[in-house]
């Protein structure tokens, strides 16, 4: 009896410390021509109605202003556009559904929380669209390929597995570039240890992280990472495709297929500083139990206008999103990232007495932390 009062507060506790959150997880696929050819018409498609149905919300307001507009108003008008348009029948339905409430959200935040007022959309750009997973599993794996409505069975490549607990409800295809993505939008359940591991979190397992525009940071061990340049590195090239850009006509066939190039170029970049971010900011998540890091504003930092050129650096290093990746990870391990105020004079601070030196050139700040003057 003991035994068994034991076994169901244990299990009832364990019920307790189990969270649920919110995750993405992203992963590459590869469409045959006919399903990217029918991934492009389902972007065109939901491109035009939230056009349409976003200019319907502007003349809606301009008739009168007092008059809230009303989601399920939205909706209904959806089935008499798809009349006027038959072509839109040809797409999945839930895709077309969900781009009227992502409009209707976006809309309405104008209003609710005075956010910038939402653009129209135009087909250069890259975009994605949303569908539902519903309870007769539309949405699926099918050994290495994913099961998506209207597309059929599309090959994707599976880099991590995905963990057990994770049910998603919610499939956004997007593409950028050449480059085509399934993002699978769900809820997963983990094991919040916070409250038993906090006495097992050691103080003395901690660095600090200083920005540093020759490295990435510099840490308070005296070692420092060094960012590849990788948008620097392919300047010349990218000015030389933009300059054969600016020779062709416009919206032309060579004008389109010239521009998709250069976009391949800018997301082979992007995709090369992410990974080493990601990389960089697994290893210390996995060694430190505490990680401390200077508040600062770099959007504030690169439109300095100074002799240095800050911006291009400043872009290029990625610092921004690599405390991003690293708060994140952190917080998955329960373990700590501490911003420190920006006007702490932590690089003028000696680490062994904490006097103060304030009288450092932009040189040796920009190298790291106190040590470096002792």
């Amino acid at each position: 009896m003991h035994q068994a009062f034991i076994s169901l507060f244990l299990y009832y506790e364990r019920r307790i410390m189990i969270k649920t959150v919110k995750r993405t997880y992203r992963f590459r696929i590869y469409p045959n021509p006919s399903q990217k050819e029918l991934i492009e018409k389902t972007l065109g498609c939901c491109r035009q109605v939230y056009n349409d149905f976003l200019s319907m919300c502007i003349e809606s307001y301009k008739a009168d202003k007092n008059r809230t507009i009303n989601k399920y108003e939205l909706m209904k008008l959806l089935p008499e556009y798809k009349e006027t348009f038959p072509y839109l029948k040809e797409v999945d339905s839930i895709a077309l559904q969900q781009t009227v409430i992502h409009l209707y959200d976006a809309y309405m935040n104008f209003f609710r929380h005075n956010v910038e007022f939402p653009k129209f959309k135009k087909k250069k750009n890259d975009y994605g669209y949303t569908t539902m997973k519903n309870n007769y599993d539309n949405i699926r794996f099918v050994e290495d390929d994913i099961q998506i409505p209207k597309l059929g069975r599309v090959k994707i490549k599976l880099h991590r597995r995905l963990p057990e607990s994770f049910k998603f409800t919610m499939v956004s295809v997007s593409r950028k570039g050449k480059y085509y993505y399934v993002s699978l939008i769900g809820e997963e359940e983990y094991f919040d240890y916070e409250e038993y591991i906090k006495e097992s979190l050691d103080p003395n397992n901690s660095i600090g992280l200083d920005f540093s525009m020759k490295h990435l940071f510099v840490d308070s061990d005296g070692n420092h990472l060094d960012m590849p340049t990788y948008y620097q590195d392919s300047l010349t090239k990218l000015a030389k495709e933009q300059r054969k850009l600016s020779h062709m006509k416009k919206d032309s066939t060579h004008y389109r297929k010239q521009l998709m190039k250069i976009k391949n170029l800018h997301e082979h970049i992007a995709n090369q500083r992410k990974d080493f971010l990601h990389k960089a900011s697994r290893k210390l998540a996995n060694t430190y139990d505490y990680v401390f890091v200077e508040n600062l504003d770099l959007k504030e930092m690169s439109e300095r206008k100074t002799d240095l050129k800050l911006g291009i650096s400043i872009f290029d290093l990625g610092y921004g999103t690599f405390l991003s990746y690293l708060k994140y990870k952190l917080e998955w391990l329960n373990k700590k990232l501490i911003k420190v105020d920006r006007y702490f004079p932590s690089s003028q601070l000696c680490s062994a007495c904490n006097y103060r030196k304030s009288d450092l050139t932009l040189n040796q700040k920009d190298l790291g932390l106190s040590y470096l003057w002792l």
